[in-house]
């Protein structure tokens, strides 16, 4: 049936305005932390911030205009894109910023999918911590230190911990990694452990040798330094797979604690908040 004189004229008039039929798809900005990727089907499970004019923060998948921009994402990677006509345009990973400062690439970094080495470090009550006690359990890591004197940085690290215990309890196993060792021994790292609440048997607070420190952030993708009385440092949480692989890294502190709930939930539990 031919479309009635009055609809075509609309249709014309609303093509000529935009310049083109296709400028006519409205677009929207996306800020999201990757769940996972599905590069065969040219798909993307993102956990999205609000996107204003469209619809509120949640957890779903994207199609990828372009499949070959999937290969560049890992679980727990930050990214930004386009979403026009029901696809995901010019997708970019996020970087945590570091200003001027070119830093290396640190030693033994492991890649998100391969197997995690073993380490022992000392818990919060003195007691030696393998990474290996956990298998079969789902494992998140990140890297703090006590006397950190930004809100942003350790301190909003460990609040997203403790909203990581209150969803999942004794269903995933939270490890705080200091890297500080000579200032953060066991009884330090108890008390820090008593202002977030942490159940020492699910959250463990870790120290021990420095060497052995700087090899586990190196594998994590951390790179640290002490300069004037504090750590400058970027950030790392990883989250490890029942398997024991490094299933995903988030990079940067000021990532949403939702998402991170998400991430962690895709593997536990199927991402339900």
């Amino acid at each position: 049936m031919a479309a009635r004189p009055g609809i075509a004229v609309s249709i014309l008039l609303c093509c000529l305005s935009c310049g083109f039929a296709t400028s006519c798809v409205r677009r929207y900005r996306v800020d999201g932390l990757v769940l996972k990727t599905d590069p065969a089907a040219g798909t993307f499970t993102v956990s999205h911030r609000d996107i204003p004019g469209y619809m509120p923060a949640m957890t779903m998948p994207f199609r990828a205009r372009r499949a070959a921009e999937l290969k560049a994402l890992h679980p727990g990677m930050r990214v930004r894109f386009e979403l026009a006509g029901g696809a995901a345009r010019h997708i970019r990973p996020q970087k945590q910023g570091t200003g001027d400062i070119q830093l290396p690439e640190p030693a033994g970094r492991v890649a998100v999918g391969e197997p995690m080495p073993d380490f022992a470090l000392l818990d919060q009550q003195g007691r030696t911590v393998r990474l290996s006690d956990f298998r079969g359990r789902v494992v998140a890591v990140d890297f703090i230190y006590t006397r950190c004197p930004l809100p942003e940085v350790c301190p909003r690290l460990s609040a997203n911990f403790a909203r990581l215990q209150r969803r999942f309890g004794g269903r995933v196993e939270l490890l705080s990694i200091t890297i500080d060792p000579q200032h953060d021994t066991p009884p330090v790292l108890s008390g820090y452990a008593k202002i977030w609440g942490a159940d020492p048997e699910g959250w463990r607070f870790l120290t021990g040798d420095i060497r052995e420190i700087e090899r586990v952030a190196g594998r994590f993708g951390l790179v640290y330094w002490p300069e004037e009385g504090s750590m400058v440092h970027t950030s790392q949480t990883g989250v490890i797979s029942r398997d024991g692989r490094l299933a995903a890294v988030v990079e940067g502190s000021t990532y949403q604690a939702g998402q991170l709930i998400d991430l962690v939930g895709s593997m536990v539990e199927g991402g339900r908040r």
